[in-house]
């Protein structure tokens, strides 16, 4: 691989981030995490209004999460930003739509090309909700900053902050709404499809 060192820094960051957690559900993603791949391709960035929430979420962060996020604000400029969903599709409401986004650092797309793990961040502005839905992958979100309030299948109402950890086994429905600051995570997705698009119930 012919990897350029920025990227290089991030692989690491969001390795290491996973690697050196002790919740025991991160415990069932690492052995991807570890044998991720091998393969690297250049991806063009792209722009989302989302990534300028990153400096005021380093200022919320604990000590625990604050690296990360000042790497991925180092590199949020080349990053990949994106969206799972389109207006159109009238599956999440426009507000949600008018300021969030994920860049992704493994994953099917890359820049480090894996069928079997998918990790990256999300950032989620101030007041969104996001309706329950659901995907065959199981997933993990580690919250970087800010805090939320879950339902994740039978538990409603379960406020997450810096520090906390969600998991979702496949095809439990979640969902969330932010309070008045952004709330930033970081996302584990492994099994099935790395890129399917959530249903909503």
């Amino acid at each position: 691989m012919n990897v350029r060192l920025e990227d290089l820094e991030l692989l690491e960051a969001v390795r290491d981030f996973a690697l050196d957690h002790e919740h025991p559900a991160v415990e069932n993603f690492k052995a991807a995490v570890r044998d991720w791949g091998n393969d690297w391709i250049d991806v063009a960035p792209t722009r989302l209004p989302a990534a300028e929430l990153l400096d005021s979420a380093i200022e919320q962060a604990i000590p625990e999460t604050r690296g990360l996020l000042e790497t991925f604000a180092r590199h949020r400029q080349r990053l990949r930003w994106e969206q799972s969903y389109k207006q159109k599709d009238g599956l999440v409401p426009d507000a949600m739509l008018a300021c969030y986004g994920f860049a992704e650092i493994l994953g099917k797309q890359g820049p480090f090309v894996s069928e079997r793990i998918r990790a990256g961040i999300g950032i989620y502005g101030p007041d969104i909700v996001y309706p329950a839905h659901r995907h065959h992958p199981e997933e993990i979100y580690i919250a970087l900053a800010g805090s939320a309030i879950f339902s994740v299948g039978q538990e409603n109402d379960v406020e997450k902050s810096a520090g906390d950890v969600v998991y979702m086994k496949s095809n439990t429905p979640h969902g969330f709404r932010t309070g008045d600051e952004a709330f930033v995570i970081y996302y584990l997705w492994q099994g099935g499809d790395l890129r399917e698009i959530s249903s909503f119930d």
